[in-house]
């Protein structure tokens, strides 16, 4: 499965609802964080146990996966698995969800 739902190619559906498709993905939350991420204040890469969504609120930048960093911007959905070290930065400040 795709560790990143691209929000801007999800159709919005009637009453401007998008669906993110997460079939067979099951998740135990312990948190919620609300998180800004600026080019001083980077999201440095890590890795742990737990699984985690992310939601890219406002801006632009970039999701490092596994050492492999791919651009990411608002509305874009972020799936992370257990152990995947994972990290973001931007040139600009991006706001985002985490949920794990």
């Amino acid at each position: 499965m795709e560790l990143i739902l691209k929000g801007k190619e999800i159709p919005e559906q009637a009453g401007g609802r998008k669906a993110y498709e997460l079939k067979g993905r099951k998740l135990l939350i312990e948190h919620f964080v609300v998180r800004v991420t600026t080019p001083g204040n980077p999201f440095k890469p890590h890795k742990h146990e737990m699984s985690e969504v992310w939601y890219i609120l406002e801006g632009q930048g970039l999701v490092s996966l596994n050492g492999q960093e791919q651009a990411v911007e608002a509305e874009d959905l972020i799936l992370l698995e257990p152990w995947v070290e994972h990290g973001l930065r931007t040139e600009s400040r991006i706001k985002w969800v985490c949920i794990g």
